[in-house]
């Protein structure tokens, strides 16, 4: 996945589990071993396995073989396409014309059409 390019339904998907969280903030800390997530993580192995391939798919985390055992790391790119997909909110965020509030306070202001004649 190139870092400009986002699967939004992959990612949010990957997302939307606690325990996906719980491993990308884990890995945010260190590099671990799959069965050390699992501890941490409280899962079992097949359960893990699961949450680590929709984690890869989504650019999230990545993986290397050192010896006998695959370690798992934080792939930034899945990160800075999620940034780079909510920041073209931001020039909403904190304006409060948007809000629900002051849209009705403005469709009160607006004339109604039998108001206009």
């Amino acid at each position: 996945m190139a870092a400009s390019k986002l699967d939004a339904d992959l990612l949010f998907e990957a997302l939307a589990s606690s325990h996906r969280r719980k491993i990308i903030l884990s890995l945010a800390l260190q590099p671990y071993s799959i069965a050390q997530l699992a501890v941490i993580g409280k899962l079992t192995l097949p359960a893990i396995h699961k949450h680590i391939k929709l984690l890869e798919a989504a650019s999230l985390i990545t993986r290397r073989k050192i010896g006998r055992v695959n370690f798992l790391a934080l792939d930034r790119r899945g990160l800075k396409a999620l940034q780079e997909w909510s920041s073209q909110f931001h020039t909403y965020w904190g304006s409060a014309k948007e809000s629900l509030t002051n849209y009705e306070a403005f469709l009160d202001q607006k004339p109604t059409i039998k108001e206009r004649k």
